[in-house]
């Protein structure tokens, strides 16, 4: 009997182990009368919709922005990976007649003893789960698997970079009490509150670092086009425009030494339509001409064109108001730019821009009402006023998600997100960019 006992036992632990083994490592049993594992098998309606548009051609560059984060996808229970996507994503990415497709790696900041926002005393590696909770960095395999995969489909592969200088699961876990959005703010103001001349310089040296190492990465593995800007915790300057303009300066110089692809930067649109974006001086910087592409971040029509906005009449108009001041703006600087268009799917998304999609407990999120012709609005206008503008470039339409699930399926409200996958805005930038 105890012999028996022990080899239940003995299987169970082995079955286990195997188990444990193939989540990690993200491996699927073939195919049988026994279930499949969670992360091997997701299944979700894809929405089909008829779209109202008057799409015509664009004269710009055409890119797919993949929602920011990879590894376990927060979306579908932490269970299945962005990775296992890959291929059929970019297959729906290629049929939305996109040219370039952009994916985000992350990096975080570690301390060494107490953590303190103005100490020097970190470096920066890749992010992992355990401290993000849903995203980590992309391994060279991976990196590798990212080309091959876009150059397949006949498109280029550019990748951004998130960077945290704290552990972001704590916002994640604040969601228990609804507040995620306000401790991002919150911990983003403290972070900025006043940077000086020693962190500053300590700062370049360690992204200079970070970037040229992933460089050469990149460079091996055939990457087109690398960000140099981050895209979530980024430092602002304030008081100290010069010396980061020369440092941002440097820093391209030497990451050319190591990667021959396009180089990116992002130009604040607030710094490039009003000069300024709170107490950083952007007329300060001009390090922005030194790089192969300009990206203007844009996910509403910015305040200062929000004048008369009753009906969508109105709201063309400031649509168009905005990209033509974003147009003259450009040219005015001497500089070709590529805008990144992410509106969301609410009522007045538009307007009132992104929101945190996964602080379901939140009233304020919770209160918000899906309405998705506000996103095919949003696209239809933004394209018509884009689409003969001589200083811009490239559109990036954002964001694109590494699969279809939605709410209510899953928790988070991907239903007012920015993610335009497979809702009725991904038929309206099909249309433009297959045009």
């Amino acid at each position: 009997m105890k012999k028996l006992l022990l080899i239940l036992i003995s299987l169970l632990v082995i079955v286990g182990v195997g188990v444990a083994t193939m989540f990690a490592l993200n491996i699927c049993p073939p195919k049988g009368p026994w279930p499949m594992p969670p992360w091997c098998k997701a299944t979700f309606v894809i929405n089909q919709y008829e779209v109202q548009t008057n799409a015509s051609s664009l004269s710009q560059i055409k890119v797919v922005n993949m929602y920011d984060t990879w590894g376990r996808n927060y979306n579908m229970g932490m269970v299945e990976t962005t990775q296992a996507n890959l291929n059929s994503s970019f297959d729906r990415v290629k049929s939305l007649g996109a040219q370039e497709v952009f994916v985000h790696d992350f990096d975080r900041a570690v301390y060494e003893g107490e953590f303190n926002y103005k100490s020097t005393n970190y470096k920066f590696e890749d992010e992992i789960f355990a401290n993000d909770m849903r995203d980590r960095g992309i391994s060279k395999e991976e990196i590798k698997n990212l080309v091959d995969s876009a150059h397949e489909r006949g498109m280029k592969l550019a990748i951004k970079r998130n960077l945290s200088f704290v552990n972001i699961g704590n916002f994640i876990l604040s969601g228990i009490k609804g507040n995620i959005s306000k401790d991002v703010q919150s911990n983003y103001e403290e972070f900025n509150s006043g940077h000086t001349e020693e962190w500053i310089r300590d700062f370049f040296a360690k992204w200079q670092a970070r970037l040229v190492e992933k460089g050469k990465m990149y460079q091996e593995a055939g990457v087109d086009i690398m960000s140099v800007s981050m895209q979530f915790q980024n430092p602002t300057f304030a008081g100290h425009e010069e010396l980061a303009n020369s440092l941002w300066k440097n820093l391209i110089v030497e990451l050319r030494k190591n990667f021959k692809g396009q180089i990116m930067v992002d130009l604040d649109v607030y710094g490039l339509t009003d000069g300024n974006n709170g107490k950083e001086n952007w007329q300060k910087y001009d390090y922005y001409k030194d790089a192969d592409i300009i990206e203007v971040r844009v996910y509403k029509i910015l305040e200062k064109y929000q004048n008369i906005a009753s009906d969508e009449v109105d709201v063309q108009k400031e649509m168009e108001n905005m990209v033509q001041d974003l147009d003259l703006k450009a040219k005015e600087k001497g500089v070709k730019i590529s805008i990144f268009f992410a509106p969301s799917s609410y009522v007045s998304g538009l307007l009132k821009g992104p929101v945190e999609f996964l602080d379901i407990l939140n009233p304020d999120i919770k209160n918000l009402i899906t309405n998705n012709n506000e996103q095919v609005n949003a696209f239809n206008i933004f394209f018509e006023a884009v689409k003969d503008k001589k200083n811009i470039e490239r559109v990036n339409a954002g964001n694109f998600a590494w699969d279809d699930a939605m709410d209510p399926e899953v928790k988070p409200r991907i239903s007012i997100s920015a993610s335009f996958r497979n809702k009725p805005a991904e038929q309206v930038i099909k249309a433009w960019f297959n045009k």
